[in-house]
């Protein structure tokens, strides 16, 4: 057994230093064990029952199924210990798992908003983009605007998944980390679109089926903010909506949503007239979203599934005719996009297996196929564009040059990946003036001839020795006539290599984003395809009260 502030192989044991409901020292092999385990060996040598003891670390609980390892804890590591009783532990069980839980989603949707959609090594089977109402991509000002936008989107459809499982404390939860990001956005952005008003509606939509009218009468802001944000995007007659969707309303159910949450406000506010006005206006619109029986039968003898003959009847305001309309775009809309979906996949997969550029981008395909009819295999190509950023007039430098040519296909063929090669090595063997040609290519084109020879070689030594050889250093008048831009390339190389370094040590909860990303569908219309029974009841519920006149609040 090493000592305790060694490092611990595999099977060695570790001291960890408890002190709480028991104090004394656990010695186990944390490169192996669980927290369950570990809390099996707490019981045991404390005497405790096993539900009665919570391990705390660095101010976080520590869950069962997770490794010890994959928490940080090391040698001489302190935990806390308390006790709780048998009828206090499931809640409280539950309360931590629920706290972990929200700050897992957090944490998934920062992790996936954080990467580039061109940074397809990390993304895994899944795509980001960002289009608007038109189906036309997103640009943005800057990539912060973009990280917070995604953000927000994953995160708001989380919490709509929760709101479908009436989770709705949690959902709350959700929806502030949401909104949060959404604020991070450029102000001209956020009020053109209609997100942070869904989501401002959809808050307090928590707090009614929660039944907290407290919170209720701190929501008439929100919905004040959120009708002033839906008028901008959508127009104060939705005639803006209506001319992005081609005449149709599918929001039509969010603001029966909206009108009802504004007029239960007003009630409990003691604005019986308000109230009255809109939840009338509320049922109104409840109204024209009953889809006829006798509608749905016809668009079924059609072909049409139920799903797409009601959504069909909602958005056209029940005209057969133009729901068959709608249904029928949305069905080329889906084969369109499958198809590019389908074609997004397999450039995917083709840019994985070429790499990335050192500044970390994906192998422009684009610029791969043009350069094809030159006749050069396509992974010389893509090394040629990996190696110069994609900068097409660099890369056929790189595939005309003889030499240059030869230097690129020994990358290619060596079993050593580019990984191996150190960058202070690489650094060493720039400063003498190796792979420094005059001019504006080889400032470009700066890692190729080094790297290959430190891949065919043993070391700096011997790689020094093969250049030296094959006549590729540059005088010195060359080399400092570069100078000062011959740092900055290399420290420029040696951040990229550093940022890909930690890039690869990050962990990755891919249950909680492969989870995220299946909440996102990527259906505009899903998002207004809400069910409204559960405010056409709220409805007639607070259409009574006000007949009646009667302030008394819901009961939870």
């Amino acid at each position: 057994m090493g000592g305790d502030g060694a490092s611990a192989g595999d099977g060695e044991e570790s001291a960890l230093r408890v002190a709480g409901a028991w104090s004394g020292i656990l010695r186990v092999p944390i490169q192996r064990w669980s927290v369950a385990e570990l809390r099996a060996e707490a019981s045991r040598v404390s005497g405790f029952d096993v539900q009665s003891i919570n391990l705390i670390s660095a101010g976080r609980n520590l869950r069962d199924a997770d490794n010890l390892r994959d928490l940080g804890l090391h040698a001489n590591s302190k935990l806390l210990m308390t006790r709780i009783g048998r009828e206090q532990a499931a809640p409280v069980i539950r309360e931590c798992e629920k706290a972990e839980r929200l700050a897992r989603i957090r944490a998934a949707a920062e992790a996936m908003a954080s990467r580039s959609n061109e940074d397809f090594s990390s993304m895994g089977d899944y795509d980001l983009s960002l289009f608007n109402q038109n189906g036309e991509a997103l640009h943005f000002k800057s990539d912060s605007d973009r990280r917070a936008l995604v953000m927000g989107l994953i995160l708001h459809a989380k919490a709509r998944k929760l709101i479908e499982a009436s989770q709705y404390r949690e959902a709350l939860e959700v929806l502030a980390f949401a909104e949060e990001s959404f604020l991070l956005c450029d102000r001209s952005m956020i009020e053109h679109v209609d997100n942070l008003p869904f989501l401002q509606i959809d808050m307090v939509w928590c707090l009614f089926m929660l039944r907290d009218i407290g919170g209720l009468g701190v929501a008439k802001e929100r919905l004040a903010e959120a009708r002033r944000g839906l008028k901008r995007a959508h127009g104060a007659n939705l005639e803006r909506l209506r001319v992005l969707q081609g005449g149709f309303c599918p929001e039509l159910a969010i603001y029966v949503r909206l009108e009802l949450l504004e007029g239960v406000v007003a009630f409990h506010s003691g604005l019986v007239d308000a109230a009255r006005a809109s939840l009338e206006a509320a049922q109104q619109k409840f109204l024209k979203l009953q889809v006829p029986d006798e509608s749905l039968v016809i668009l079924a003898d059609m072909g049409f599934t139920t799903k797409e003959a009601k959504r069909g009847l909602r958005v056209s305001g029940q005209d057969v005719d133009r729901a068959v309309e709608f249904v029928m775009e949305q069905r080329d809309i889906e084969k369109r996009k499958r198809a590019e979906d389908k074609q997004h996949r397999e450039n995917l997969r083709e840019q994985r297996r070429y790499g990335k550029t050192r500044s970390g981008k994906a192998v422009d395909l684009k610029q791969l196929n043009e350069l094809v009819p030159l006749g050069y295999d396509k992974l010389l190509i893509a090394e040629a564009l990996k190696q110069t950023d994609n900068n097409t007039g660099l890369a056929i430098d790189i595939l005309t040059n003889p030499a240059h040519l030869e230097a690129l296909q020994s990358v290619l063929s060596s079993s050593t990946t580019r990984r191996g090669v150190s960058n202070a090595d690489v650094s060493a063997l720039m400063q003498m003036g190796f792979s420094r040609e005059r001019g504006k290519f080889m400032n470009e084109w700066w890692t190729l001839e080094t790297t290959a020879a430190l891949q065919s070689s043993g070391g700096v030594a011997q790689a020094l020795e093969k250049l030296i050889a094959e006549g590729n250093s540059s005088n010195e008048a060359a080399v400092m006539g570069e100078g000062q831009e011959d740092e900055e390339q290399q420290e420029q190389a040696q951040e990229h290599g550093a940022a890909a370094e930690e890039d690869q040590a990050q962990v990755r909860d891919v249950e909680m984003e492969d989870e995220m990303a299946g909440n996102v569908t990527g259906d505009a219309y899903e998002e207004y395809d809400l069910e409204v029974t559960l405010e056409g009841n709220a409805i007639a519920e607070y259409l009574s009260l006000v007949e009646g006149s009667s302030s008394q609040p819901l009961r939870a």
